[in-house]
């Protein structure tokens, strides 16, 4: 089954492929009690990591655990701009990053029971950014998912309102979420998905109207309406009782419309500076909720017209990352990293090199890496590469990791720092002739991952300016 994971700060939409699936069965404790659509379902990003086990979204609040300090919430935030500080779970310090970690997998989990089917799944990745979130998502294991696929969201939303990516190729993305409203404008270089590329963000423009802007204001309204009770306040913080109707009813009342036009402003003033031109854009996509708001949605009908898709802006991500999909299942990402050992000539000491790097998408068509190796004594006439399977460093999470029981409880284990290196092959034989100098600059090795998904190595004798292998495969890949 394909699936599309698009996790967002206070929502995650998770929008499924293929017919005859009843969605409003699924994660039923977890969900929202209404579809966000006939095949996607809306769950709160918010985590609770009681010793008894791990309770997502609306299990959150219906089990009384919102107020715990082992609770999670804004997670998406805390991804991108990860704080060093963690909070006290069963007497140890637990990270948002960890926290959203075990948020998603569970999702993956549960799912993978209740369809009891494989899932290839859509990550959607934040366009503009993001590079934060994808190191991170590179750490969450998703041991349940049969196949594993990142895509911008940009390029999602984009193939969700069926966007011609060849010929409309620079386009307006106007987000306006819960926390803030952002435009962007993308310039897409789209040689289809097999070539696909992260496009590039020529310019881009933000006003924040969350965590210091609109939750202020909710609490001020709630306060005038004498409703003090601060449990109430958090949930409505959280959207679990805030309707859409008095959201836009706020949203009215505080004049988004023209804070709205300010943003476009800004955003044309970045776009003239890189001489770009306003008549130059092509499209212009709507994702979220809020830009469905009357005024908003009149500010951007006066700047853009008929230019505007906006027809689906909480579910065009999720429908795009499945479009992406169509041509077949997803397995066209490499699921761990890989590595060569090599020897530093001053120290003798042994490190490891990566070659290629987890969710790389084949087949590539540019080298996944390119070293220039230098042979280590007089008359070394032959180089032998050793290829390991490498484990992602713990780094980001301390000395520890967090492990989920068979019976759902939650236990913490010492692990390595370190980088875990499996050897996975005999080493593979270089010839060199003539044979090689201390210390000489010898060979150039470029790796790449072929359409039948080996890796692949071009050797280069630069002293001898000739091919010895030429995209010679060494191994296929998992």
């Amino acid at each position: 089954m394909n699936l599309t994971i698009d996790l967002g700060n206070y929502n995650t939409i998770l929008t499924f492929g293929g017919d005859n699936l009843e969605v409003a069965g699924l994660l039923r404790t977890a969900a929202r009690e209404h579809p966000l659509s006939s095949n996607a379902l809306l769950v709160p990003s918010i985590v609770n990591l009681a010793g008894e086990g791990v309770f997502i979204g609306e299990e959150v609040t219906s089990e009384g655990k919102y107020d715990l300090e082992s609770t999670f919430r804004d997670l998406k935030d805390h991804i991108m701009h990860a704080a060093p500080l963690g909070q006290l779970v069963e007497g140890r310090k637990v990270t948002h990053k960890e926290a959203a970690s075990l948020y998603l997998n569970e999702l993956v989990r549960r799912l993978k029971k209740e369809t009891g089917t494989y899932l290839d799944i859509v990550i959607i990745c934040p366009t503009f950014e993001g590079e934060e979130f994808v190191n991170w998502i590179k750490t969450v294991t998703l041991s349940d998912a049969r196949s594993i696929s990142l895509v911008d969201e940009d390029t999602a939303v984009a193939l969700g309102y069926g966007l011609d990516l060849f010929k409309d190729d620079l386009n307006v993305f106007f987000d306006f979420g819960f926390s803030s409203i952002r435009a962007r404008l993308v310039q897409f270089h789209w040689l289809g998905r097999e070539s696909y590329t992260v496009p590039v963000v020529r310019a881009s423009a933000m006003y924040p109207v969350g965590t210091a802007d609109i939750k202020q204001k909710i609490i001020e309204e709630l306060n005038r309406q004498r409703l003090r009770d601060d449990g109430g306040k958090k949930l409505v913080l959280h959207e679990t009782s805030m309707t859409d109707e008095e959201f836009y009813e706020y949203a009215q009342r505080e004049d988004l419309g023209a804070t709205t036009q300010r943003l476009l402003d800004r955003l044309w003033e970045e776009a003239q500076a890189r001489g770009i031109d306003k008549d130059s854009v092509k499209k212009v996509c709507l994702i979220g909720g809020a830009t469905r708001i009357p005024a908003v949605r009149a500010i951007l009908v006066k700047n853009f017209g008929d230019k505007i898709f906006g027809e689906i802006p909480e579910t065009a991500a999720g429908l795009g990352g499945l479009g992406f999909l169509v041509d077949r299942p997803a397995d066209d990402m490499i699921r761990q990293s890989y590595s060569m050992k090599v020897r530093d000539p001053i120290t003798g000491q042994y490190h490891h090199q990566l070659v290629v790097e987890r969710y790389t998408r084949y087949p590539t068509r540019f080298p996944t890496a390119r070293y220039i190796v230098n042979t280590y004594y007089d008359g070394q006439y032959e180089l032998h590469l050793q290829l390991y399977r490498t484990g992602k460093s713990t780094e980001d999470i301390g000395s520890r990791e967090i492990i989920i029981g068979d019976d759902g409880k939650i236990s913490f284990v010492t692990s390595r720092s370190d980088d875990v290196h499996e050897l996975i092959a005999e080493p593979f034989v270089i010839p060199l002739s003539p044979p090689g100098r201390v210390g000489e600059r010898r060979l150039l090795l470029e790796f790449k991952v072929d359409n039948l998904k080996r890796l692949t190595c071009t050797a280069k004798d630069l002293r001898e300016d000739k091919i010895i292998w030429d995209e010679k495969p060494l191994l296929t890949l998992t």
